[in-house]
């Protein structure tokens, strides 16, 4: 019962690590929204005589249209630098908490944020994945390391746990 209690904390633990995290990712770097449509298309152009096929009427919506463009291509810019910040806040954020993991002892809470550490960076790949930062690839380079080193701390307490519980039971059935 008690590892059944441990397994549902720990899916817990993970899954409000990984929404902390991308909720601070959110704080930092806020989602500006695309008003370029409404900023320039407001203005309403109606055509002399409600001939659609007027040069003046076409020159005067392709102007609108070149804005809305221009305005768009800096909107994009801009969300793709964001999303890169993004990453690599949430990146950075995990590697510092892998860091203390790897340097504190393993129960359900520290495997729970493991799993939290694991969740969060695959999701904010692929959620930021058009970000295209080569600091963000370290940084996910060095979280994978980081994650293979506390994977492999974990297996060997393991190992040393059920090799203790063997020689417990060989002593026991010795008596």
């Amino acid at each position: 019962m008690d590892r059944v209690i441990n397994n549902i904390f720990m899916v817990l633990i993970a899954g409000f690590f990984t929404a902390i995290i991308f909720y601070a990712a959110q704080t930092f770097f806020p989602i500006q929204e695309n008003k370029c449509w409404e900023k320039y298309s407001t203005q309403e152009i109606i055509p002399k005589d409600n001939n659609y096929n007027d040069p003046s009427y076409i020159a005067e919506q392709n102007k609108i249209q070149k804005k809305i463009d221009e305005c768009n291509s800096a909107y994009e810019i801009t969300r793709e630098s964001i999303d890169r910040y993004k990453l690599i806040l949430i990146g950075g954020l995990n590697i510092l908490i892998l860091l203390v993991l790897i340097f504190l002892g393993l129960n359900f809470v520290s495997f729970g944020i493991l799993i939290g550490v694991l969740l969060s960076s695959i999701i904010a790949t692929i959620a930021y994945y058009d970000s295209s930062s080569k600091i963000a690839l370290a940084i996910f380079v060095i979280l994978f390391v980081e994650a293979i080193i506390l994977l492999s701390k974990i297996a060997n307490t393991q190992k040393i746990e059920n090799t203790e519980k063997t020689n417990e039971n060989e002593k026991k059935k010795k008596k």
